[in-house]
């Protein structure tokens, strides 16, 4: 499967439905979705990945709301995001999309031993807001481990790392979590293999098996 980075026109899992949802009916499908899981989310605006730009996906440093954005937290200025939107109540919302489970299953590749220590630094200080912060509305007692964050979930580590440091700095910022859910298109996944998976890596990064507040599960059925 080629790399989400890639430009173009995806033909399977991930690739091709987050490309599919945000260009028919403007994306309205994919906003009513997130919506029913979040009410405080407004009408979305999608900026990426729009059919009239080739498809071309944003990152962090490019979303023209975080221009003021501190991003030295992390190396290169973060990742590239599936699909990101803006609400017409000031939230900015971050896509991250699975097509099936073995997709959420990664390590760091950070080869510079600066890079890992910054990116171990900020993932850490994520997890102890996460875990402390009534904000989040956890308040697990759960100590950080550096090899589940880096070497096994470490996409979705980063991805709550982006989460904690931007609404640090005061940007209202919602991370969406796009599960797709019976994908014909490469490797189905049923809803109840999702939600369990969910439970399960909740548990290991944050000792809870709760969801925490601004991060949106969607579970979409793509069948």
């Amino acid at each position: 499967m080629s790399s989400n980075t890639s430009k173009g026109r995806g033909r399977k899992g991930s690739k091709f439905w987050i490309q599919t949802l945000v260009n028919i009916d403007y994306g309205s499908t994919l906003s009513k979705a997130i919506q029913s899981v979040d009410s405080s989310i407004g009408d979305i605006k999608w900026l990426s990945p729009l059919k009239r730009d080739n498809y071309k996906e944003l990152k962090s440093k490019q979303i023209s709301s975080l221009t003021n954005a501190d991003f030295s937290f992390w190396p290169d200025n973060g990742p590239w995001w599936d699909s990101v939107g803006v609400d017409d109540v000031g939230s900015i919302v971050l896509v991250e999309a699975k097509g099936h489970i073995a997709e959420t299953k990664t390590k760091c590749k950070a080869s510079s031993e600066r890079s890992l220590a910054r990116i171990n630094k900020s993932m850490e200080i994520a997890h102890n807001i996460l875990t402390s912060s009534p904000e989040y509305g956890i308040m697990a007692s759960h100590s950080y481990d550096k090899e589940v964050w880096l070497k096994k979930y470490y996409q979705i580590g980063n991805r709550l790392s982006f989460l904690v440091k931007l609404r640090q700095q005061g940007f209202n910022v919602k991370l969406i979590l796009l599960n797709l859910v019976n994908d014909s298109t490469h490797i189905s996944t049923s809803l109840e293999e999702w939600e369990r998976h969910y439970e399960k890596v909740f548990q290991i990064l944050m000792g809870t098996t709760k969801c925490p507040s601004n991060v949106v599960v969607v579970n979409f059925d793509v069948g």
